[in-house]
């Protein structure tokens, strides 16, 4: 029995750790995203250490006029939850500074600008049909894959654009 107790505890504290990113509409991510980052701008990651789970990122550009061109800050990944930054390129980030860190919001939309996917389109039904060979499932899913880059692009530019007109009103 106790052994029985002590496996439900185990899986009960487990799940208390995971992530629940609950899929939304990117207006709504993006709304709350801005009402909850001391951090918006556009940066380059130029070190990851996989080690410790930092990263170094230089501004490029600031979307909330806070954050200097050329700031380095040292970043750290949250070891469950998206995003998570393993490889050097650019960015749109929405963080929070903690305990020195710089840390993107666990379930945010930084994402990079090499895969912007934030919402992916669902793919098709055919996908999944047993009747389907794998040269088809393959095409499908090229095709799935392509659509949702052409969006996740589209998406992102026009979120930078939206963000650049909010500050020159400000």
């Amino acid at each position: 029995m106790k052994k029985y107790l002590v496996l439900i505890i185990i899986l009960i504290s487990l799940k208390s750790f995971a992530c629940d990113c609950v899929i939304k509409r990117l207006s709504d991510w993006q709304k709350s995203e801005l009402e909850n980052s001391e951090c918006i701008f556009i940066g380059e990651v130029i070190e990851v250490n996989d080690s410790d789970l930092t990263f170094k990122i230089k501004v490029t550009e600031s979307l909330d006029s806070g954050d200097s061109i050329g700031n380095v800050y040292v970043a750290k990944n949250w070891k469950y939850c998206s995003p998570y930054v393993e490889r050097k390129g650019k960015w749109i980030v929405y963080g929070n500074m903690e305990d020195g860190f710089l840390r993107l919001n666990m379930c945010g939309i930084s994402r990079s600008f090499e895969y912007p996917i934030v919402n992916p389109i669902p793919p098709s039904p055919k996908l999944y049909e047993k009747n389907t060979t794998e040269e088809e499932r393959k095409k499908i899913y090229e095709k799935f894959h392509a659509k949702n880059m052409e969006v996740a692009f589209s998406e992102l530019e026009l979120e930078i654009i939206a963000l650049r007109k909010r500050i020159n009103y400000e």
